[in-house]
């Protein structure tokens, strides 16, 4: 009996439970007289609906903690490279795997494989060659005719190429003194990115140094308007120009484009082929020798330029001479000396280059 009294006691307690029982004056709300029966229905209804939404949190929440997993640590001993990738494969970033040694140097498990241009590996960029390019009269053939240039630039694409050599030595030296630091045991794929970008980013620093350098070196040329002994941007000669004084006068180079206009080396750095006349150079006056324009005679040489300067034309030359023998034949017929030094003739640069 007392059992049921009690169960009845409960059952009455809860269903007349009220959470947001009001004061006696809250049911005038704003002169609104409001009934207390309706009052009193509506807060039971809200009382059930937060006991029951309450009852369901506590639920998710002691769900969530009773089933939560406690981690686990499985060790795993003689560890190959395919276990090590098939475990990472697996688990992912929950795989563990301190390293004892947390440094070891590139060069223990790098190798290297550099390609440079096949010009850099030629005979072209030799002594040899150069030497057989030399002609003591060079500037009297004037800035468009390759044999005032051909020496300089060869001998400046010499000296990019010997310092782009050293360039890669360096960037080798130090990648085999730089450790590879790890505390943890990283995939293939993890080593391979960052030796990649470690390599990049040697390279694009040496990369920016010689850019700045030659934009710097090029700057200046033109800033300063620097002239060159071959009168590729300048020449200076004696005259008379009033048949009284033997006076020195300066001739800027210059180049008319298609549309008329006057362009000198003194503000821009015009630009044309490269080519060979048949005209011998006492022949050629000072006026043709400060302007820019082609003979009707002229054998362009494929791929080069004649600019302002030496430099200039070789940035802009990309060498297809190089790769025609009928161009470098032509190179043979003008400069005579290059069957003469060192044994250089026309059939070994074939070889050697093409082969």
């Amino acid at each position: 009996m007392k059992a049921k009294t009690l169960f009845k006691w409960i059952y009455e307690q809860v269903l007349h439970y009220n959470v947001f029982m009001l004061e006696e004056n809250d049911y005038d709300d704003d002169h609104d007289i409001i009934d207390p029966i309706v009052a009193l229905k509506y807060q039971k209804y809200k009382t059930w609906l937060y006991i029951t939404l309450r009852t369901v949190c506590f639920y998710v929440l002691l769900y969530v903690i009773l089933i939560k997993m406690e981690p686990k640590t499985i060790a795993v001993s003689n560890i190959t490279p395919d276990l090590f990738a098939k475990l990472h494969a697996q688990y992912g970033r929950t795989l563990s795997c301190p390293c004892k040694t947390t440094t070891i140097p590139y060069k223990n498990f790098l190798t290297h494989n550099v390609t440079v241009h096949p010009v850099c590996s030629s005979d072209f960029v030799e002594r040899a060659w150069i030497e057989g390019l030399y002609l003591e009269n060079a500037s009297h053939y004037g800035g468009c005719d390759f044999r005032t240039t051909a020496y300089s630039q060869f001998k400046l694409l010499s000296e990019f190429c010997s310092l782009s050599n050293e360039m890669i030595a360096q960037i080798q030296t130090d990648i085999a003194n730089t450790d590879i630091i790890s505390i943890e045991l990283g995939s293939e794929m993890e080593i391979r990115k960052a030796v990649d970008g470690f390599i990049k980013s040697k390279r694009h620093t040496v990369s920016d140094q010689m850019i700045s350098f030659l934009n710097y070196l090029r700057t200046t040329i033109q800033g300063y308007f620097l002239v060159t002994a071959l009168g590729t941007n300048l020449i200076l000669g004696l005259g008379t120009p009033d048949y009284v004084k033997l006076r020195m006068y300066e001739t800027p180079v210059t180049l008319f484009d298609a549309e008329g206009l006057r362009r000198t080396c003194a503000i821009e750095s015009p630009m044309i082929p490269a080519a060979l006349p048949r005209v011998p150079s006492e022949l050629i006056c000072t006026y043709d020798r400060s302007t820019m324009t082609l003979m009707s005679d002229s054998t362009v040489v494929q791929g080069f330029f004649a600019g302002c300067t030496p430099l200039e034309s070789l940035l802009a030359s990309r060498l297809d001479c190089l790769y025609n023998s009928q161009c470098i034949q032509l190179l043979f017929d003008y400069f005579p000396d290059l069957n003469r030094v060192r044994r250089i003739s026309f059939f070994d640069l074939i070889l050697l280059f093409f082969i």
